[in-house]
């Protein structure tokens, strides 16, 4: 009878520990909340925004985007994700715990544009709300790192 119930115990231990064992080989990062990046956007001269993004997470990328007449346009040289899988490798994108600064140019002067910060990873994205931004008609507009629409 002694023998049994230190069999039930020893197979009711190492049947937990058997459960357990995902959850403890699970990485850090799959308990960590994924956020959208911090952004500021602000005029950067006569038919230019430009944004401030900082990407809070421990994985992916963040980058700035806008909705320009039903398109979506995004701010920094290329489209910054491939596919919605993996971000594209390219310096607009602010990287784990990155700060960069895009410019979005080419922009009709005066005009209003919505515009939000983005980040992704392979299995979540995650986007500020849209706020919407008037476009600077006075100042010099950036002469590199531009995306004009």
């Amino acid at each position: 009878m002694i023998n049994r119930r230190i069999s039930r115990i020893g197979l009711l231990a190492v049947t937990a520990a058997a459960a357990l064992a995902p959850v403890a080989a699970a990485p850090a990062s799959a308990d960590t909340p994924f956020h959208a990046p911090e952004v500021n956007f602000a005029g950067a001269g006569a038919g230019a925004v430009s944004a401030t993004l900082r990407n809070p997470n421990d994985r992916g990328a963040c980058w700035a985007e806008a909705s320009i007449g039903g398109q979506r346009v995004f701010f920094g040289d290329s489209d910054p994700l491939d596919g919605y899988e993996e971000p594209a490798g390219n310096d607009t994108l602010a990287r784990v715990g990155q700060t960069v600064t895009v410019t979005l140019s080419g922009l009709e002067p005066g005009s209003t544009i919505d515009v939000r910060g983005g980040c992704v990873n392979q299995w979540e994205e995650q986007f500020t709300d849209f706020v919407a931004i008037t476009v600077p008609t006075t100042g010099t507009p950036p002469a590199t790192g531009s995306f004009g629409f």
